[in-house]
């Protein structure tokens, strides 16, 4: 009997614990509006109202952005129930044909606004950069997302082809970890 009951313990935070930890990758392409790269998703927040919504936006938003010095800015709405931040991430990119992972600063600009059902995310304003080495000094040159990890910029030949499909591949990693963090901390269960 015992051993029955270990087993559906086991059973139940194995198959309980990964439902509430189950990531989703919503951002599987790179969508474009009107010739600008824009990531949009709708998030549910099932069984709270939207004050509640936007105390857990607001809490989540100083957690992770406050004090971190690559924020540009941020700003809370309260009468709109939106926060707004403007931040940037050092992406480390998957290996190349050479063996060498490169690092691109992607600069960005989110909002998320709540609605009577949800949290509406908008990623936009999407910029990379170059990361300076050690040892060598240069001006970094800013790419657009449009020129860097649309269908048209990846599937174009060219030297640095592969450059954007490893930004392309990080960049909506990072998106959906930051979709999925927002989405876990909007969710009841907390």
């Amino acid at each position: 009997m015992e051993r029955i009951l270990f087993i559906v313990g086991l059973m139940s935070i194995f198959f309980g614990g990964n439902a509430q930890t189950q990531k989703e990758n919503v951002f599987s392409s790179v969508p474009e509006v009107n010739g600008k790269v824009v990531f949009q998703q709708f998030i549910h927040s099932q069984g709270l109202n939207e004050d509640q919504s936007y105390s857990l936006l607001y809490k989540w938003g100083k957690d992770n952005y406050a004090g971190n010095p690559l924020l540009s800015g941020i700003r809370f709405d309260e009468n709109e129930r939106s926060v707004t931040v403007s931040s940037k991430v050092e992406l480390l990119l998957p290996e190349n044909s050479e063996g060498v992972r490169e690092k691109m600063m992607m600069n960005y600009r989110f909002d998320a606004n709540i609605t009577n059902a949800g949290c509406v995310l908008v990623v936009r304003d999407v910029t990379f950069q170059s990361v300076k080495e050690k040892g060598k000094s240069f001006f970094p040159k800013t790419f657009a997302a449009e020129e860097m990890i649309t269908n048209s910029a990846v599937n174009s030949s060219g030297a640095d082809q592969e450059l954007k499909t490893n930004l392309r591949k990080s960049t909506l990693y990072f998106l959906n970890e930051l979709y999925n963090e927002l989405k876990k901390e909007l969710s009841v269960s907390n």
